[in-house]
């Protein structure tokens, strides 16, 4: 299966999405006000998905598949989303991305890898 007819399939969805050699991110925004017709959608639009890469003999691996809800901690406390288990935070790209778009784990994990590598300098000595 190329590329081009999931790509056409998922903008059928209404949905934003990047495709990448053996992942694919899908992007939905949204009002909180609504939450349970938009993730209702994602539902559907994932078991098209899943439907259409499994008819061409590829894996779909749902135990791998992440939800991360971005908003204010106000907005996201307001959401009920017991039907969706969400992540706290996402790596895309080297990057990680938390629900509150404050990149600590970001700054925390590159603050773990500089002092790594200045220890690891330390040493050449």
């Amino acid at each position: 299966m190329y590329t081009t007819p999931l790509s056409i399939l998922i903008s059928s969805c209404s949905l934003n999405h990047h495709l990448y050699a053996d992942d694919t991110q899908l992007f939905l925004s949204f009002l909180p006000t609504h939450f349970y017709s938009n993730i209702d959608h994602l539902h559907n639009a994932l078991d098209q998905i899943s439907s259409r890469v499994t008819a061409n003999l590829f894996s779909f691996n749902s135990s791998k598949t992440e939800f991360l809800l971005i908003g204010l901690s106000k907005q996201l406390a307001k959401l009920n989303n017991s039907s969706l288990n969400t992540a706290h935070s996402a790596r895309n790209l080297s990057l990680i991305f938390d629900e509150h778009l404050t990149f600590s784990d970001q700054i925390s994990s590159v603050s773990k890898l500089d002092i790594t590598i200045f220890v690891s300098f330390s040493e050449i000595k």
